[in-house]
């Protein structure tokens, strides 16, 4: 799941304010539930970001801009283009942030319940975790979903559930975790760096403004933005080299390893090309942390959840 880095440091961060309490077995189900319906909104609503910058990181032949990218979809292929490996993120999407949600409350209380961490360091090995099986449940998804999206002819995919068949017949189920050890490694590198940074921008913005509150919503959001944003350019080059993993394998260009890869990117398209759709990706996070943990609070308001957050 791309904004796993975003959900873990929204919903860690502000479990280490608050004192961690019993959740029961029906608790953890309802956060999976609100927390995927969360997940399944943000990644509805940036769906047509996400398929603008999978263009872009799969261009081999030039560097676009992302204004650029956008009005070339509309004017050759409409507003459908938007749209393309939509049915990938309904049908993925729910099932790994609830996943994520679920497994986070149930292992951050197992954790201390057990003391096998303390309160301070239990979230964000929880949130470690929880993100790892997130994404391995997603990433069938992702893989099918960024064939789509690129509309390159070589893949005949309907929907989703038609591209992984296709996917299994003719490649096997290793087809369907193609670039998943990067995948997960930029998972895990989004997920330390935003922490990291949103630590950093946080107490900085705090000192600025003379703000002690544990609750300030501006500086939050303001400090989530900044760190996704800045993990999302170091991260990129894991990105596009994902990216092209995953679409790269057909009967024409048959099987690449990871070091081929990386080779034929530096020489064909120079260091620029690991930074390619990097604007789109620092929009696409920026964007997420504005939308999955307000939609996530707002839920668990209108269904009365009570949590540890």
């Amino acid at each position: 799941m791309q904004d796993t880095q975003l959900q873990a440091l929204n919903f860690a961060g502000s479990s280490l304010a608050i004192p961690v309490q019993q959740t029961s077995q029906s608790g953890h189900a309802m956060h999976g539930l609100l927390g995927g319906l969360a997940g399944l909104l943000m990644d509805t609503v940036l769906h047509p970001m996400d398929t603008v910058r999978t263009r872009i990181k799969t261009n081999t032949q030039q560097s676009v801009a992302l204004l650029s990218q956008i009005k070339f979809m509309y004017r050759n292929e409409g507003f459908s283009s938007y749209a393309r490996g939509l049915t990938c993120t309904l049908g993925g999407s729910f099932l790994a942030n609830g996943a994520y949600f679920f497994a986070y409350e149930k292992l951050k209380n197992l954790f201390i319940q057990r003391e096998t961490f303390t309160e301070g360091v239990a979230p964000f090995v929880a949130a470690f975790s929880s993100g790892v099986l997130a994404n391995i449940l997603y990433l069938p998804f992702i893989v099918v979903r960024t064939r789509m999206q690129t509309n390159s002819g070589f893949y005949d995919y309907r929907n989703a559930f038609d591209g992984l068949k296709k996917v299994v017949k003719y490649e096997g189920l290793r087809g369907l975790y193609l670039g998943g050890p990067i995948f997960l490694t930029q998972t895990a590198l989004d997920l330390s760096l935003t922490f990291g940074f949103y630590e950093i921008f946080n107490k900085t913005l705090r000192s600025l403004f003379q703000d002690e509150s544990d609750s300030s919503i501006p500086i939050t959001m303001a400090s989530s933005i900044m760190a996704a944003s800045l993990s999302a350019v170091i991260a990129n080059p894991l990105d596009v080299l994902v990216a092209r993993m995953q679409t790269m394998y057909t009967s024409a260009h048959g099987k690449c390893t990871i070091p081929a890869m990386i080779k034929r990117i530096y020489a064909n398209e120079g260091l620029a090309g690991f930074m390619k759709g990097v604007t789109g990706t620092m929009t696409h996070y920026s964007m997420a942390a504005l939308i999955l943990f307000p939609t996530y609070e707002a839920l668990k308001g209108i269904y009365n959840v009570d949590s540890d957050l």
